[in-house]
This record gives C-alpha cells, sequence and structure tokens, in this order.
C-alpha cells in the first residue's frame, strides 16, 4: 500500500467561499484493482481519512477480479461540513443521503462521520457502497448508460455486503400492502416514497437474484458485455438466458414465492398486530352472532304471543319479553 500526505487547497474544483477556503489533506493509496484512490479530507478528519483509506486499499467488488480496468483515479473527499457538502455535491443529494458518488468524474463525497454521528450507519459501508458506483461504471465503461437504476443501486449496495442489515420481512410486508414500486419503475430512477429505502432493498433483492443464477462470474460476463457495447437488455439475455421484460416477470413470481406471509410475519412486532387484528375481527363476529341471535328469539317470541293489541281471545295484553332488559337467556339472573 502507498500512502502519500500532503496539502491541498480545494479552490478551483469548486467556487463557492466555503470550500474555496478549505485546506485539505491527502492520503493516496492504491486499491487491488490497482488504481490510485485519493481522500481528501480536512484536519478534523484525518482519522477518519486514514482509517477509510486503508479499508479502500483492501477492497473492489468480487465481479471485477481479474478484470483489465483503466488506470484512472478515484478521489473521495470527506465534507467538513453541511455548507461544504451541499456545495461539493451542486446540492443534488437528498437530506438523508450520506454521500453522493459522480461516476464519469470518479469523484465521491462523503459526509463527514462528525455530522452524521445521529445515524446509524458505519461509515465504512457507505464508502464502500459509493465505490462500487465507480467500479461500477469503470467496469461497464461506455456500457454504463444502458445499466438501469435499479442494477446500478442493487450492485453498490449488494456487493457492500448490506444485505446481511437487511430484514426480509419489511420487503414481504411492502409487497402485500402494495406499497412496494415495481421494479419496473425504478430503471430511470427511484420514486419520491415515504420510506425510500424500500427503493434499495427491492434493487439490492433483484440483484442478488442475479448474482445467485451466476455469481460472481456472470455479473462480470455481463460486465464485460456491456463494456463491448451491448445493451442492458442484450447482455442480460446472453448471460442468464433472459430478456429484460422476462426478468421483470421472474422477478414478480419470486417476489411472490420468496417474500409471502410467512416472511412478512417473521417480525415479532408484525406478529402481534396480525394477532390483535385476529383478535378484533374474532369480537366484532361474536357481537354481531349475539345480535343475529337476538332477533331470531324476537321473531319467535313474537309470533308465539301475537299480536298483542288482539283481544279477541280475551287475552290480556302481554309485555313483549324481547322488549325488556331481562338477559335471563344469557343465563344472568335479575336481583
Amino acid at each position: 500500500m502507498i500512502r502519500v500526505a500532503a496539502l491541498a487547497a480545494l479552490a478551483g474544483l469548486w467556487a463557492g467561499p466555503a470550500a474555496a477556503q478549505a485546506v485539505f489533506g491527502e492520503t493516496a493509496v492504491q486499491s487491488p484493482t490497482g488504481r490510485p484512490i485519493v481522500f481528501h479530507y480536512a484536519p478534523a478528519d484525518s482519522a477518519v481519512a486514514a482509517a477509510l483509506a486503508d479499508l479502500a486499499a483492501g477492497f473492489a467488488p468480487a465481479p471485477l477480479a481479474g478484470l483489465s480496468l483503466p488506470p484512472d483515479t478515484f478521489h473521495v473527499w470527506i465534507a467538513p461540513s453541511e455548507a461544504a457538502f451541499r456545495e461539493m455535491t451542486g446540492g443534488r443529494s437528498p437530506d438523508w443521503g450520506l454521500a453522493v458518488a459522480f461516476p464519469a468524474l470518479r469523484r465521491i463525497v462523503l459526509r463527514s462521520p462528525r455530522l452524521t454521528g445521529s445515524t446509524n450507519v458505519d461509515p465504512a459501508v457507505v464508502l464502500r457502497h459509493e465505490l462500487n458506483h465507480l467500479y461500477l461504471a469503470a467496469a461497464a465503461g461506455p456500457g454504463a448508460d444502458e445499466i438501469p437504476r435499479w442494477f446500478n443501486e442493487g450492485f453498490a449496495a449488494l456487493y457492500a455486503d448490506e444485505w446481511r442489515w437487511v430484514a426480509p420481512y419489511r420487503l414481504a410486508w411492502a409487497r402485500i400492502t402494495r406499497s412496494l414500486p415495481p421494479l419496473t419503475e425504478l430503471d430511470e430512477g427511484f420514486p419520491a416514497v415515504a420510506a425510500p429505502e424500500l427503493a434499495y432493498v427491492q434493487s439490492m433483492a433483484a440483484v442478488r437474484s442475479l448474482h445467485e443464477r451466476g455469481g460472481a462470474e456472470g455479473m462480470r460476463a455481463l460486465l464485460l458485455r456491456l463494456r463491448n457495447g451491448a445493451t442492458f437488455d442484450a447482455a442480460l439475455r446472453e448471460t442468464f438466458g433472459l430478456t429484460l421484460d422476462q426478468f421483470y416477470a421472474d422477478w414478480e413470481s419470486e417476489l411472490g414465492r420468496e417474500y409471502g406471509w410467512t416472511v412478512a410475519v417473521a417480525d415479532e412486532r408484525n406478529l402481534w398486530v396480525i394477532l390483535a387484528v385476529i383478535v378484533v375481527v374474532m369480537f366484532v363476529w361474536r357481537r354481531r352472532s349475539i345480535r343475529s341471535q337476538i332477533r331470531v328469539r324476537k321473531r319467535r317470541e313474537d309470533a308465539a304471543l301475537g299480536d298483542p293489541d288482539d283481544h279477541s281471545l280475551g287475552v290480556e295484553e302481554q309485555e313483549r319479553y324481547w322488549e325488556s332488559e331481562d338477559d335471563a337467556w344469557r343465563g344472568e339472573d335479575e336481583d
């Protein structure tokens, strides 16, 4: 591993005052693919920059093993403030975004962990995710423009090892409640949903499904075909034997098989919700059953007593049994 320490002013890369006045250190490492990765950081973030640089020096997504990639340099900027982060990203990150990758520029901008202390996300996971975006673009070459958004995000998440933190019941529950956007709608971008992580989880699950079909070798072959000019549909067909439309249809079937009710209720909280719903349904059903029995008994009593206004047979007018508050039929004796 090669590490170089230096100081560099950010002026000229971004024009705003917050970034232009900052002085950044640099740490350069060499990735397993042989490419340089340079970290740019403020003095307050030197420790985290060193830790992330060590991670980057030993990380590359599995499908890229053995691929000959362009030796261009990746740059990772650690924004020391929210103002610097907005300036460096051009305001292109949502409020909940921790980092932004610019694959065409081979650049990543990370919020300093000092700014995200309340967020329960490991900075190492964030870095691996964003590096995967850059690695994917480098591997696909000109074919990177052919990659659907769901594959791009799913690839980045899956090979950052984020699946181990996923609760599959959420995907199953979203599918059952019809709050899961169809994968076909995630081709160009993710919708503005209340829980955007569902789109990421589904994308990761879809890429995981492709990985299970062909492993890292299959994914590598897919990327090579994209790099050689194939469309994503053609690369998918040549690699896995199905068109993109066929994969979408197959994915809907797989969702039904793999993420059904059994998975949805696996979480204890959902189980208690379902039990509560069953109790309420049984209570309502019991009350309706009792009321139905009361109506039947009233009709029978009325038929037996006859018309209370008819005294032709010398029968005294009687109070209707079912018009009183008498609950003797329930086994409750009056005081």
